[in-house]
């Protein structure tokens, strides 16, 4: 019976989580300087913020050998933890809750559900996120040659914690994970792009100031993921970033109970 897993299929789903695959990935991707103190402000007090304050805004979509295919999009944020760079992911949006809950469950990725979509047309690329009727990420894109393949390393910070049921504190100690992306680009080029951001109480990503855009990039690429804890936070100091990864939920108040008289 599927909700009791059999010994055999605990061990075929330990095995695909060990060897987990994201492929034929196609990425468009913008880097900007905000101000210092935007970064210090949504980075946990145990990360140090990297050696620029450098956000990435990101429209993606990919196969996968655990999750199927899905469309994505993500905010990063450049981040240090002891003598490791990397980046801390700030917010994610999958398009179905298949990649959602794999990456919040497994990672401690901070997604919700979104609509992203990648656009091109000759050199030309968009990548756009929609969440609730608004655009929260736009990005426009001229891109340059194809530089050829390459290899790259990527590492994000992520959290995994438990809330109070009446989200009145972080339940023990909060871990912090790395996880690790060996890519195997096939296709990368630079561009001259521009990004806008907007925002709604849920999704303040309006919020981090565009101070100078740096460049944009396109690759296609494929990529082998794992993950490990790193580390543990400090749940009091960790709890207003935990609650601002939700929903704000007092505005989605649609009724209340009648009031005793």
């Amino acid at each position: 019976m599927g909700f009791r897993r059999t010994p055999a299929e605990i061990t075929e789903i330990q095995q695909t989580v060990s060897d987990v695959e994201f492929v034929g990935g196609e990425s468009l991707s913008v880097d900007f300087l905000t101000r210092p103190e935007i970064v210090r402000a949504v980075l946990p007090v145990e990360l140090e913020p990297g050696d620029q304050p450098r956000i990435t805004a990101q429209v993606s979509r990919w196969r996968s050998n655990c999750v199927g295919d899905f469309d994505a999009s993500a905010i990063y944020v450049s981040a240090r933890y002891g003598d490791v760079a990397g980046d801390y992911v700030l917010t994610m949006f999958m398009d179905s809750d298949v990649p959602m809950l794999f990456g919040r469950d497994l990672f401690g990725e901070p997604k919700k559900i979104g609509r992203s979509t990648l656009y091109r047309n000759d050199g030309h690329m968009s990548g756009v996120l929609e969440r609730g009727g608004t655009r929260l990420i736009e990005i426009e894109a001229d891109l340059a040659e194809d530089s050829g393949p390459t290899t790259l390393l990527g590492r994000n910070f992520n959290v995994k914690y438990q809330l109070a049921p009446d989200a009145s504190a972080v339940v023990g100690e909060p871990t912090l994970t790395m996880a690790e992306f060996d890519q195997q680009v096939t296709v990368r080029r630079k561009a001259e792009a521009s990004v806008r951001l907007g925002s709604t109480v849920h999704d303040p990503l309006g919020d981090l100031e565009i101070i100078e855009v740096l460049g944009g990039i396109y690759v296609e690429t494929g990529m082998k993921a794992s993950c490990a804890p790193v580390g543990t936070l400090d749940a009091d100091a960790f709890l207003p970033l935990a609650l601002g990864r939700a929903d704000y939920w007092p505005a989605l108040v649609t009724a209340r109970l009648p009031q005793p008289a």
